[in-house]
């Protein structure tokens, strides 16, 4: 136990410290995933499930700073009893999650390490079965090896590390995540990342559901070509009114210097009628929402592309001047 002891809270410490750091730079990623849980167990549980949807991101910045503030208490032995108790019962829940997941094939990504490392579910089962058994090795040692001097060195480090984690949250809410691991990051060729890879023809694509349409035409290839500023409109339902009046104000600076085209889950009428309302007077079109909130996690959100390629994305805080953003693009 005295060997086994320190190599599991290295690599449980570890584990949680990195997949909490992933999560909590895309915290609006984990509340996806949690609202795609919720509605799997309202189907399948009880349907009580649903009402819990307004509260994912809570959940989301919640569950993704614990991980990494238990991280870091478990490397610094600090209040052993109840860190161990607490990391018990988390990947207790998270075990039942990637089992219920991996059995009955209902949700096929976890979301574990977020968009920077795809498990499948039955990995991510495996995953969290040696984090358990690891888990529950701390658990019985930590009555063997007893409680630890907490020193006022161990709680400033774990309140320091708790106000860091939910800074972080709190920026990448509202600006967007700081490092973007997701397909549709800046400097990727969409055309390029939708062919398999020539060493591999048998590899998926990097992306495989890109597809922007109208109602009489498709803009998929139109999209692809030349300069274009597409602003992302997740539903209109959910969109952050108050960014429109600076919005308009930048798609009018820019002229005809850049094609511009709003993009949508939303139908036609209500997209329509919505526009008209906030004075956006701009062509639109429509693709899968699941698409648009993995391109930017911003509603409305700003993505400039180059011939394919994505140059810049802007959060609706963040919307920049007309000379900012013709600045970026490649002469």
């Amino acid at each position: 136990m005295k060997i086994l002891n320190p190599i599991a809270r290295y690599l449980v410490g570890a584990l949680f410290i990195f997949s909490g750091l992933i999560k909590v730079n895309d915290p609006v990623g984990t509340q996806i995933k949690l609202e795609e849980y919720f509605t799997v167990f309202a189907v399948d549980i009880a349907p009580f499930f649903e009402s819990l949807k307004p509260l994912a991101l809570f959940f989301s910045i919640l569950l993704s700073t614990l991980e990494v503030v238990l991280g870091i208490a478990i490397l610094l032995k600090y209040r052993e009893k109840l860190v161990t108790t607490l990391l018990l019962v988390m990947i207790v829940f998270f075990t039942f999650l990637t089992f219920y997941s991996a059995y009955f094939n209902k949700v096929t990504d976890c979301g574990c390490f977020g968009d920077a490392i795809k498990l499948t579910p039955w990995e991510s089962f495996t995953k969290d079965l040696i984090l358990l058994v690891l888990i529950g090795i701390l658990f019985l040692g930590r009555k063997q090896f007893g409680q630890k001097e907490q020193g006022w060195q161990k709680s400033i480090g774990v309140g320091f590390t708790t106000v860091f984690c939910l800074t972080v949250a709190y920026l990448s809410i509202n600006h967007l995540p700081f490092i973007d691991f997701r397909a549709y990051k800046a400097g990727t060729s969409i055309p390029e990342a939708s062919r398999p890879p020539a060493d591999d023809p048998n590899e998926v694509p990097k992306i495989t559901n890109y597809a922007i349409w109208g109602d009489q035409s498709d803009f998929t290839e139109a999209s692809l070509t030349g300069k274009k500023i597409l602003v992302v409109v997740h539903d209109v339902e959910h969109t952050e009114e108050r960014a429109y009046p600076m919005l308009n104000s930048l798609l009018s600076a820019l002229g005809n210097d850049v094609g511009i085209a709003a993009i949508t889950a939303t139908d036609g009428a209500t997209f329509r009628n919505f526009s008209q309302r906030v004075g956006m007077n701009v062509p639109f079109y429509y693709s899968d929402k699941t698409l648009l909130k993995t391109m930017i996690r911003s509603n409305p959100g700003l993505v400039l592309m180059q011939d394919g390629v994505i140059i810049e994305k802007w959060h609706y805080n963040d919307i920049p001047g007309a000379t900012e953003l013709l600045q970026a693009l490649r002469p």
